[in-house]
């Protein structure tokens, strides 16, 4: 399995938005990214944590971090779900799982049974969240990557669950880091 680890460069790519927008990953560099792997368009899980995202958007973006997020579903259906909420970041469709495997993310079944999924799941149905529709692998593990301006990763963080991302804090860290130095491994 291929695992993405702070101090390489993150592998680049060319994709289209759910819109058909190109997207290089290449030419971002010079900018701080936050690249994020959710599971489909429709995961109430996923939506809460988009939702998240949205409302603290304004503050990574004053950071200078770009976000980038990639999700398992066609691009009809993040139209149909999770693009409801505007998000202001690129919504990258990868049903073939193609960026997937290449920062190796991965389904992991008893990610599907960590206590926080019941309380998460609560809390994106309160939410107005709720769809029984899922595209792709059911227990995809999300994974979150921050890469420098020089395109090298700052932090890779796998999850553990199906809702378990990177924590806001990290990326605020990240986003007042100078990223002149890279973190001591841990």
């Amino acid at each position: 399995m291929n695992i993405i680890e702070r101090g390489q460069i993150a592998p680049t790519f060319k994709a289209e938005t759910f819109r058909g927008e190109p997207i290089d990953l290449a030419a971002y560099r010079g900018k701080k990214v936050w690249l994020g792997f959710y599971r489909w368009a429709a995961c109430p899980l996923c939506n809460l944590r988009v939702s998240e995202i949205v409302e603290a958007h304004h503050e990574f973006e004053k950071a200078g971090i770009q976000l980038i997020a990639v999700l398992q579903s066609p691009a009809e259906n993040i139209a149909r779900y999770v693009a409801k909420q505007d998000p202001p970041f690129p919504l990258i469709p990868d049903p073939g799982l193609e960026l997937y495997t290449t920062y190796g993310v991965h389904p992991k079944f008893m990610g599907l049974f960590h206590p926080s999924v019941l309380v998460r799941t609560f809390k994106a149905v309160m939410k107005g969240f709720f769809s029984l529709r899922g595209d792709g692998p059911k227990a995809m593990i999300p994974a979150d990557f921050l890469l420098d301006p020089e395109g090298l990763v700052y932090q890779s963080y796998y999850g553990n669950s199906v809702v378990d991302h990177i924590p806001f804090d990290d990326v605020r860290k990240f986003g007042a880091d100078l990223c002149l130095d890279m973190p001591e491994a841990s």
